[in-house]
């Protein structure tokens, strides 16, 4: 066991033994202290750990030259200019050319926006949109642009060992002739790997009959930041030093700058609130207030402060104006199981400091790129399909044999049996889960009009608004009603609603605090799961009720896959569905609905 991180003793002798950040190769650092003293054995490790810090930066600044730089940007065009004509040479690609034009233009489009803007390109804001109506672009050209903004910008902040990163960290090798490459090379490479695959789209749907020069020059013209520039000499100013000097590079003006756009992108108050306060803590622990000092060792830094933060750190009145330090300091003599943030907070806050310093590096300050958090990441130790379990169907019955919707008494009483019942957001929530597989912040921030008829059919029009976004683009979508949930009153309560001005259509879920949509039934639907499932309850959540949705339309044998998808606000499974196929009916996706288990709940004299 460690004296202090990096510290261990072997035998009698201290040694002091790092990790390689995973970019630089991952490998044991060790390195003898020769003394078998303590207090030496610290001092010489905290000296041993500052100078690591430098040297792994040092390791990690240095990019790709100028020669290799082209020569990955020749290689990605020609290999993606080959992908293109091979889509266009399929059948469904001869038959409509049109088509395959807009879609080109839609992913060199894209492409070019997450080049520029990073992860932040996406959503497209209806500014943008109109902008691009302007140009001469239909409704159908900015709805395929919305789909390949969602799934493109994933490359801004792809890592080389997940996801779309290990399809450029691979073509890196190929093109370096070498297994290993450093942080830098690989951040420049995916920068030149968006523009290049940009530019052969985008040439692509100008003139059908590509020129490689002229993707290779529209690229280079796009690229020109990321391409390593000629020494520059004695006295001369670059175009990045202009560039930076128009932008205040404290934290702080970067963060509000940030917040501004998100703002303009129509991403909700409360999700913007939520990434300040990431911000100002990460402020807060590092003490970085001017972005240009900010280097790869804060990122670090700050990982470690929230393995070490208490899970419920400034939740309380108490705790609110209490510095860093001293919640750190209280913190020591709590139990384990109260120490440490989950790991998918710790991505969550990861992600969201990257979309910041994608905003910093656009604006000029590039030595923000060389910043990499792939390494920090926790590693998953579940597959996603068991990150959460799913209500049995014997689940979700017990659940709602639970006096709130069989008889409470009131008040206080609520959880024990009665003759009271009250349809609040309480009440429906979990009701909507069962019968539908939405989300919780979907259905609780539904507002009344979102209640409609088509064809004649009850549905839930779920789509961003005033009160909330969405999770992804996928998950806007028309979502009949369940037969049992018009039988106990829904779409009466959204009338209800609409009649007394209210914008939402569970007004009791309004929060005066930046908690998240949905959050007031936690403290109430979690003593009803423990009371009726006992120690079922402690591996499962609301979200299980979409598990549980997803887990019973799978199992039907007549519900197409596309149909499920559909209800569940999920994309395709690749390019083909996603990009050919059509949204599922109204009557097929009801159809399924139908299908799914009622609840022993009945409907309530007040509707």
């Amino acid at each position: 066991m460690g004296l202090q991180t990096n510290l261990y003793r072997r035998g009698a002798t201290y040694v002091w033994r790092r990790r390689l950040p995973a970019h630089l190769g991952g490998t044991i650092l060790q390195v003898s202290l020769r003394t078998n003293d303590p207090l030496i054995a610290r001092r010489l490790g905290a000296i041993v750990t500052a100078e690591s810090n430098n040297v792994f930066e040092i390791m990690t600044v240095q990019g790709l030259s100028r020669e290799d730089a082209r020569k990955f940007l020749e290689h990605i065009i020609r290999r993606e200019m080959k992908k293109i004509a091979v889509l266009h040479s399929e059948p469904q690609g001869r038959a409509d050319v049109e088509d395959n034009l807009a879609h080109d233009w839609a992913i060199g489009v894209a492409l070019k926006m997450v080049f520029e803007l990073g992860s932040k390109a996406h959503p497209l804001t209806d500014q943008e949109a109109e902008n691009f109506r302007r140009e001469g672009r239909s409704d159908g050209h900015i709805e395929h642009l919305r789909g390949h903004l969602e799934r493109q910008s994933k490359l801004a902040d792809a890592s080389p060992t997940e996801g779309p990163g290990v399809v450029i960290a691979d073509q890196l090798r190929d093109v370096l002739g070498r297994e290993t490459f450093q942080a830098a090379e690989y951040l420049t490479a995916r920068q030149l790997y968006i523009a290049g695959r940009g530019a052969a789209y985008m040439q692509s749907a100008e003139n059908r009959s590509s020129s490689f020069d002229t993707a290779m020059q529209m690229a280079e013209q796009l690229a020109s930041p990321s391409m390593p520039p000629p020494a520059p000499t004695n006295g001369s100013t670059t175009a990045s030093d202009e560039a930076v000097a128009a932008y205040d590079p404290t934290w702080s003006a970067l963060v509000e700058r940030f917040s501004s756009l998100k703002a303009r992108q129509k991403v909700s108050a409360q999700m913007i609130s939520q990434m300040s306060k990431v911000f100002h803590l990460f402020s807060e622990a590092t003490g970085v207030t001017d972005i240009r000092d900010l280097r790869q060792t804060h990122l670090a830094q700050f990982v470690d402060v929230l393995r070490v933060l208490p899970k419920s750190y400034r939740k309380s009145a108490k705790d609110k104006d209490k510095s860093l330090r001293q919640i750190l300091k209280e913190a020591e003599g709590k139990p384990a199981d109260q120490i440490g943030l989950s790991d998918t907070t710790i991505n969550r806050n990861l992600n969201y400091l990257g979309q910041l310093f994608n905003k910093g590096a656009s604006e000029g300050y590039q030595s923000l790129t060389v910043i990499d958090a792939s390494s920090l990441r926790p590693r998953k130790s579940k597959r996603d399909r068991d990150g959460r379990e799913a209500y049995s169907v014997e689940d979700v019955q017990a659940i709602h044999k639970h006096p709130v919707w069989q008889g409470s008494g009131e008040r206080k009483s609520w959880n024990k049996p009665g003759k009271f019942i009250k349809k609040d957001g309480l009440y429906w929530l979990p009701v909507i889960a069962a019968l539908s597989g939405a989300r919780r912040g979907e259905i609780a921030g539904l507002m009344p009009d979102e209640l409609v008829i088509t064809d004649g059919i009850p549905t839930l029009k779920i789509k961003p608004n005033q009160i909330r976004g969405l999770k992804t683009l996928a998950s806007t979508r028309d979502l009949p009603l369940h037969p049992q949930l018009i039988e106990l009153g829904l779409v009466a309560h959204a009338e209800q609603m609409a009649a007394v001005g209210s914008d939402m259509l569970f007004p009791d879920l309004r929060s005066s605090s930046d908690a998240k949509i949905g959050d007031k039934i936690d403290y109430k639907f979690r003593l009803i799961t423990e009371q009726q499932l006992g120690e079922r309850a402690a591996s499962k959540s609301f979200h299980s009720f979409r598990h549980y949705v997803t887990t019973q339309l799978g199992r039907m044998g007549n519900v197409p896959e596309q149909v499920r998808k559909d209800v569940l606000g999920h994309v395709g499974g690749d390019v083909t569905s996603e990009r050919y196929s059509e949204r599922s009916t109204l009557s097929a996706m009801l159809e399924a609905i139908e299908q799914l288990p009622r609840l022993p709940v009945t409907r309530h004299p007040d509707y």
